[in-house]
């Protein structure tokens, strides 16, 4: 025999639940629909600009459309399966607990086995009959559980795959699994990915390394070293830190060079609480259609708080390490093919960008070939 619920376990069931879970994925994936829509309509309708910065917003708001579009899609998906359910079991679970209610009365009992035997009852045919509708009705709620369920697992492993996720601020299990420093430094980058910090200097253009370093020293790392006589000592790269409490900001090359702080964290016998880490890996990427891992950091060992550094092909000193991003999670991405997928994702300065794709390839493909260089931090408390 198929195996099919017993008497025990049908008659504890309560279905209504499923028909809640329904009803809320449902209003959730209204919710993301109808703020898709908005953001997308604001900035292709309403915003009166025009020129470079309207085309690299819209074609960012059409990206941004498309996944939480498909994150709406796996919520409606749990809506139907889990509605389906409920319509399918609903009744036969409802006859069941009648029929135990009205014919489980001493002697009468009813065997917790998946024949649904009916003991005791005076009329041997009435018991036959009366097993043959409850394994009827437990057989309807095995096959409806056996071709929904799967569904409704489906449904829930996508909305984990694609709701914007994993281990930083804004996406899925904000600091789950960080340490405490490391949890810092990401909230710091992603609370101030879009803007500049007005406590620190702004370096315009070459403000990705700055920004990069102050997210370390939010994450708990010590600065090493202050200036002495101001600006005397900012090129020694054994150095670390951001001195404005003289006239003027006196920084060492290191807090914000992108060379300058790769060698400073790749030093020997680095001193205790002050940033330090190793290159886990170098690559490179040919163009911004090229096939990326779009999990390549956390694979390679990197946790939300490490450190990518790249060799950008465009801009000032081309062709060396001339840019700093942090690691902050991974969410839902549309990928240069229109697919979308979960990918590590990184926050950074210089043009502000905040949870876009490690790999940079939304960027330029003046930026294009580049190398990357991904950096271990050893943040206090790992």
């Amino acid at each position: 025999m198929e195996s099919i619920p017993t008497r025990d376990q049908v008659t504890s069931w309560n279905p209504t639940p499923l028909k809640d879970i329904a009803a809320n994925a449902g209003k959730i994936g209204d919710e993301i629909s109808l703020a898709s829509a908005y953001v997308h309509k604001a900035l292709h309708d309403d915003l009166h600009w025009s020129g470079a910065a309207r085309t690299a917003a819209e074609d960012r708001a059409d990206r941004e459309q498309r996944e939480m579009r498909a994150v709406a899609n796996a919520y409606y998906d749990l809506e139907s399966a889990a509605e389906k359910l409920f319509q399918a079991i609903e009744y036969s679970v409802d006859q069941i607990k009648q029929i135990v209610k009205l014919h489980e009365v001493e002697p009468v009992f009813i065997g917790n086995d998946q024949a649904w035997t009916v003991h005791n009852m005076e009329n041997e045919d009435e018991a036959v009959n009366l097993s043959g509708s409850l394994v009827s009705y437990a057989t309807t709620i095995a096959e409806a559980d056996a071709f929904w369920k799967p569904k409704i697992q489906q449904a829930i492993d996508e909305i984990r795959r694609m709701a914007p996720i994993v281990n930083g601020v804004g996406i899925e299990s904000s600091g789950s699994g960080l340490s405490p420093a490391r949890a810092a430094a990401v909230e710091y980058a992603n609370q101030w990915a879009l803007g500049r910090n007005p406590d620190y200097a702004d370096l315009g253009e070459a403000d990705c390394t700055n920004f990069v370093s102050q997210c370390l020293r939010a994450g708990g790392f010590q600065d090493e070293g202050d200036g002495g006589v101001p600006k005397m000592h900012r090129d020694d790269n054994a150095r670390w830190y951001y001195d404005d409490d003289r006239t003027g900001v006196d920084k060492s090359y290191t807090w914000g060079g992108a060379p300058n702080l790769h060698d400073y964290l790749l030093r020997d016998n680095p001193k205790d609480g002050t940033p330090s880490g190793s290159e886990a890996q170098v690559g490179s990427i040919t163009t911004t259609t090229a096939p990326v891992d779009p999990l390549a950091l956390s694979r390679a060992g990197l946790k939300p708080g490490d450190i990518v550094q790249y060799e950008l092909n465009d801009g000032a000193n081309a062709g060396t390490i001339n840019h700093t991003a942090i690691y902050v999670g991974q969410k839902p991405v549309t990928m240069p093919n229109g697919e979308t997928v979960m990918a590590d994702v990184v926050d950074y300065h210089s043009k502000e960008n905040k949870q876009v794709p490690w790999s940079l390839q939304q960027g330029s493909d003046e930026s294009f070939p580049l190398t990357y260089h991904m950096i271990k931090v050893d943040y206090p408390g790992d």
